[in-house]
């Protein structure tokens, strides 16, 4: 079983990090041609909530204990699997449109 303080740093840590990312994408839609910058204000709204998810999740984590802390566990790696992959579809689309 991983170390529940260790966990909740690494967390807090990778949603600092996506913090960075959305701010970065929402700096690159306000630069973007007024055609693409509505699909970048949609990608960054999305990640936003993705990784408000995440945060309530950690939230959860950080108060939980025992059986009931690994099943919560679980459910905040799914929401940053799921923050991940929004970002990840996000930045590729940005990287494929004309800037």
């Amino acid at each position: 079983m991983e170390d529940k303080k260790n966990y909740l740093q690494k967390m807090a840590d990778k949603l600092v990090e996506w913090d960075r990312k959305i701010e970065d994408l929402k700096k690159k839609s306000t630069e973007a041609a007024s055609i693409m910058k509505e699909d970048y204000q949609k990608m960054a709204e999305e990640l936003k909530d993705k990784k408000k998810t995440a945060e309530e999740k950690l939230a959860l984590l950080k108060s939980a204990g025992g059986e009931g802390w690994e099943e919560l566990k679980k459910g905040a790696d799914r929401a940053l699997g799921e923050l991940s992959e929004a970002a990840t579809r996000a930045l590729s689309k940005f990287r494929q449109k004309p800037h």
